[in-house]
């Protein structure tokens, strides 16, 4: 089961930002690679799997983490498009959705 973390918009660049506390607890720390998964209109964002085939991309330094833009137009999200962070602690991950 997930809980709602944040309500916010997508940057021009689609760069979102992953909560420090929720970061380090799943494995997501700066420098690592993050898997996107998408999935069920969502994007799941958790630690990379060494052999898959999945859409990956570092965490920076301040905790953030690129929205590839084929999966941004698979989802028909725009700049300034309203989203939604949830956490899922039983997955260790973090999902995207768009409102």
């Amino acid at each position: 089961m997930s809980q709602v973390y944040e309500n916010k918009t997508f940057s021009n660049s689609g760069m979102i930002t992953l909560p420090k506390q929720w970061r380090q607890r799943f494995g997501l720390i700066p420098g690592r690679l993050a898997e996107l998964i998408y999935q069920n209109d969502s994007i799941y964002i958790k630690p990379a799997r060494k052999h898959t085939t999945n859409n990956k991309r570092y965490v920076s330094e301040k905790g953030t983490v690129h929205i590839p833009k084929e999966l941004r137009d698979e989802m028909g999200i725009t700049p300034q498009d309203s989203y939604t962070l949830h956490i899922n602690e039983e997955q260790r991950c973090f999902i995207l959705t768009c409102e």
